[in-house]
């Protein structure tokens, strides 16, 4: 009996005809009645791979609109549909021939696009159904598990150990970034001068995967993009690609430059991703930035030369965020060691003295920067005949002799350093 319903559904009877002759078939021939239904399931994108037959259980992701194809002999001429179980509702699509599906590359047999529905932030699978009337009356069901949305793990702001796809070096020069409590927060320190830095960052993006806790995934299930909360106004969020629900997403979360510069007081934000669908399904970051702290240095200090032969000067150049105010500046500095260097005599730049703790140079009022030269020496450790001997520079905002608690930060607006090298 199936090749007179394919037959005649290929010959485009109507629906009317078709009911009569499999009433005449089955009359003739009871057992006919059982190869009238569903045989199995396909995506709507692939009508040749079967995601559900004999054996093999359909499953169908939580929420709305989840829609698949199911094909039978006699499912195209289903006049309605009717849910069971977890189901909320359903809904026709499109009806295809045995004939429309043939000219598809998809085999001589009738198929119906449904549309599905259910409660989308369910918790455990659930049972459901979908029947379908056949021509004589009765219904062909297909059976399905409901599967709910993965719980979502909790993001960091670090991909690998390290913010990606830069340190917003741009943004941050003098300042800090950092991550705290498990590096799902971040904290930005904004350098000194932020408000009047107008040059040009391109370094303005961090990235954020998110990822489900499960990667069991149901046959049939959307793409999306999750939808973002809570963020700090000079900054925005984008997903490039839908993804399903088992899969990680990558999120850009893009800071508007100026913006952020303008700042005047600490903007803290809970940022919430939500999946659009599974509204229960949500995880949080958190961001902190905090504008400048007062003077300090505007740029990582240099080094002229940054190599040098013992026995010659080099330059230390620093500069501040705003100008010096009445009375001028004063710098903490020092060489870590402290025996390589000496004063410059005549030099009228800084004194050096290899026994202080700190070196102190004041850059006058009115003054944004200074040089600082100290001339090279050659004592134990200094150089060696395998190659140049690295040193290093260090310099504070502040009196670190008065004020011991002025160099007591390697990092910030407030510190700077530098290297070079000495050679024999």
């Amino acid at each position: 009996m199936i090749s007179i319903f394919e037959r005649r559904r290929g010959a485009n009877a109507s629906r009317a005809t078709l009911v009569a002759t499999a009433t005449f078939a089955l009359a003739v021939t009871p057992m006919a009645r059982a190869s009238a239904g569903v045989e199995y399931v396909t995506r709507t994108s692939d009508c040749n791979s079967h995601i559900a037959g004999t054996g093999n259980a359909l499953t169908v992701q939580a929420g709305s609109a989840m829609t698949f194809e199911v094909w039978g002999n006699s499912i195209d001429l289903a006049p309605s549909i009717k849910t069971g179980g977890a189901l909320t509702g359903a809904s026709i699509v499109a009806r295809h021939s045995g004939t429309d599906n043939s000219a598809r590359g998809c085999g001589f047999v009738g198929s119906m696009v449904v549309s599905v529905s259910s409660n989308p932030t369910i918790t455990t699978s659930t049972g459901a159904s979908l029947s379908f009337q056949m021509p004589l009356g009765d219904f062909s069901t297909l059976a399905m598990t409901i599967m709910p949305f993965s719980s979502l793990a909790q993001p960091t702001w670090t991909t690998s150990g390290s913010l990606q796809p830069s340190s917003l070096s741009c943004i941050v020069k003098t300042g800090s970034i950092t991550t705290v409590n498990q590096d799902t927060k971040l904290v930005i320190q904004l350098p000194p001068g932020a408000p009047q830095d107008q040059s040009t960052c391109t370094s303005n993006v961090i990235t954020v995967r998110v990822l489900p806790t499960s990667t069991s995934a149901a046959d049939v299930a959307p793409t999306f993009k999750y939808a973002v909360s809570g963020l700090p106004a000079f900054m925005r969020d984008s997903q490039a690609t839908p993804e399903l629900p088992t899969v990680s997403a990558t999120l850009a979360f893009v800071i508007n430059v100026q913006a952020i510069r303008a700042l005047t007081t600490t903007s803290t934000s809970t940022i919430t991703i939500k999946n659009p669908i599974a509204t229960n399904r949500t995880t949080t970051l958190t961001l902190q930035v905090s504008p400048n702290p007062g003077l300090g240095f505007a740029t990582v200090a240099t080094a002229t030369p940054t190599g040098v032969v013992v026995g010659n000067p080099i330059d230390f150049a620093v500069t501040l965020s705003a100008p010096a105010g009445t009375g001028g500046q004063v710098i903490s500095w020092r060489m870590t060691q402290a025996t390589c260097f000496a004063n410059e005599t005549g030099g009228g730049f800084a004194t050096y003295s290899q026994g202080a703790l700190y070196q102190l140079f004041t850059i006058a009022a009115g003054q944004t920067s200074g040089i600082i030269r100290v001339l090279s020496t050659n004592g134990p450790g200094c150089t060696s005949k395998l190659g140049p001997v690295t040193q290093l520079f260090e310099a504070w905002v502040g009196n670190a002799i008065a004020n011991p608690q002025v160099a007591a930060v390697t990092s910030g607006p407030k510190y700077t350093r530098v290297n070079v090298k000495l050679s024999e």
